[in-house]
């Protein structure tokens, strides 16, 4: 079955890898920039710089981000991709298709670079970077990373106090570190007087728990060169997280390095269509930090706000 976000398929369906993915770009040129470009709106605006800075993105984690609404990103996106202001792709499963993954076509592309000033890219390089990206074996994990942080965008919409006040990519985050660790993003979430800001990997298994030590090691020299914060591990099984943990702990006995929770990703809740993710979801009760038993909310990992008293002063 398909669904609007991430993909989950059951013993009884399958991707075909050696199957070409279905790319959908609608060609533009010079006289079509003008007519197809009329009438976007801010919200248009918005997505452009959400896959600007994202890359791909389904119409699940756009409506989680700037929409607020399932069935309206679905139809806007559907009217945007007809303009070719967007380009779209998936690959086929069995049974059933993968959600459409959105990134920029030849309208859009041209549209934010014209806004943000930057160099206005030639349709024929536009072209060139979706079927890049629809044939990268990169896309899937891409994905899921920006799942997560689509996922804590739409809970804080439907929470008062509550919000995630930064969400930089791969790239942008890596420049950050020097060279010496490249996350798969950075963010900050807040609910009411904790913030936390942490650093997030997406784990899908295809690493050995060896390479997953070895990223905590950079992370310690990173926190060296002065830039501490949490790392959180999106690790897809209890099992994974178990032999995580052992490994980690066998490294460093007495306690690692730098903070470190973890989640399983087989705990969550079944993925839907709604705005905030039923429960449990990633920001319940799902994280252990490294050296503990008790699992914790996203917020219990933050550093509480102390506010300091007051001082008194009697009338004379």
């Amino acid at each position: 079955m398909s669904e609007g976000g991430i993909v989950r398929v059951s013993r009884h369906s399958s991707i075909h890898p050696h199957t070409p993915p279905r790319v959908d770009i609608r060609p533009a040129g010079k006289a079509d920039l003008l007519t197809r470009s009329r009438g976007l709106t801010a919200r248009d605006a918005e997505v452009l710089s959400y896959l600007a800075r994202h890359r791909v993105l389904t119409a699940l984690q756009l409506a989680r981000l700037v929409f607020g609404s399932y069935s309206h990103a679905r139809s806007r996106l559907a009217v945007l991709h007809e303009r070719g202001v967007l380009a779209r792709f998936r690959r086929d499963i069995w049974p059933g298709s993968q959600p459409w993954r959105y990134t920029l076509g030849p309208i859009g592309a041209i549209v934010h670079a014209a806004a943000t000033g930057a160099a206005l890219p030639r349709p024929a390089t536009v072209t060139e970077t979706v079927l890049r990206l629809a044939h990268s074996a990169h896309t899937e994990h891409r994905l899921g990373v920006n799942d997560f942080f689509a996922t804590l965008a739409g809970h804080s919409q439907h929470h008062d106090g509550r919000a995630l006040g930064e969400w930089w990519p791969e790239n942008e985050v890596g420049a950050t570190c020097a060279g010496i660790v490249r996350p798969d993003g950075y963010g900050e979430y807040s609910d009411h007087d904790r913030t936390l800001g942490f650093f997030y990997e997406y784990d899908t298994g295809t690493e050995t728990l060896d390479t997953l030590v070895e990223k905590v090691g950079k992370y310690a020299e990173l926190a060296d060169a002065g830039i501490c914060k949490p790392i959180l591990f999106h690790l897809p099984s209890a099992s994974r997280e178990h032999h995580f943990h052992a490994a980690v702990t066998r490294r460093w006995p007495v306690k690692p390095p730098v903070p470190i929770a973890t989640m399983p990703a087989d705990q969550l809740a079944p993925p839907g269509h709604h705005i905030a993710a039923a429960s449990p979801s990633i920001v319940d009760a799902l994280w252990r930090p490294i050296g503990h038993t008790r699992r914790r909310t996203l917020a219990d990992l933050a550093p509480r706000t102390t506010r300091q008293p007051t001082a008194r002063t009697d009338a004379a």
